[in-house]
């Protein structure tokens, strides 16, 4: 069987990494509702792979809290609550800021370049409507900026949070006006490219303080199936 496109036989840590990317981007845009199953042998058949990486990748998930595992009843997608969510932005903030920090006056110009790319990308998803590309690029502005520190820890603390973060954005975007919240980029690259490590720790921690805040006031979980 041939393996799913973008989906190839390296290294179950690979392929793992691979397949939790996809079942996070079919979750959030809804192909996989909060309460329904994801079948792991039907997983397999389909991306033509073993069960090994597809079985890593829903650990992974469940310990990031998208999905709950049961024994003998297999995986389900859960939908997380306003708090939960909320706490995930309040501890994002103190890591975010210090990525910031540790950041800024150290990117290169096409690291700064990438950024600003990803704020413009964010923006027009906005703007078509595309919400599941507005949480790609919004996750990807943060973990470059997190990758960029140059501190596995803290990769990997943001790694672990940023899955269960884009679930408000993209469940919601449609009857919430984030734009004002996206704006808010701006003002982290303007820090990080100006080399003021207080600003950039500044923007980024009220930033993902305004997220929680957003999700408190406006989250509103859907049903489970």
């Amino acid at each position: 069987m041939t393996a799913s496109p973008g989906i190839s036989e390296h290294s179950n840590e690979l392929l793992s990494t691979t397949v939790k990317r996809l079942l996070l981007d079919r979750i959030m845009s809804g192909q996989y509702e909060p309460g329904g199953r994801i079948v792991e042998l039907q997983l397999a058949k389909e991306l033509g792979m073993s069960q090994s990486p597809i079985r890593e990748a829903l650990r992974d998930l469940a310990a990031a809290g998208v999905i709950t595992i049961h024994p003998r009843r297999g995986a389900r997608v859960r939908m997380p609550s306003a708090k939960e969510l909320a706490d995930v932005s309040i501890v994002r903030a103190e890591i975010d800021a210090l990525a910031a920090r540790l950041t800024a006056g150290e990117m290169s110009e096409s690291t700064l370049a990438t950024l600003q790319d990803l704020v413009d990308a964010m923006l027009a998803s906005l703007g078509s409507g595309d919400f599941l590309a507005v949480t790609e690029a919004d996750v990807q502005f943060h973990r470059v900026i997190a990758q960029t520190a140059g501190n596995q820890a803290l990769v990997s603390a943001f790694d672990h949070l940023a899955p269960f973060g884009r679930t408000f954005i993209t469940l919601n975007l449609p009857n919430v006006d984030v734009r004002d919240l996206l704006q808010e980029h701006v003002g982290i690259l303007d820090a990080l490219r100006d080399g003021d490590a207080e600003r950039a720790s500044k923007a980024a921690r009220q930033h993902q303080l305004n997220v929680s805040k957003l999700i408190q006031d406006h989250y509103q979980p859907k049903e489970m199936g």
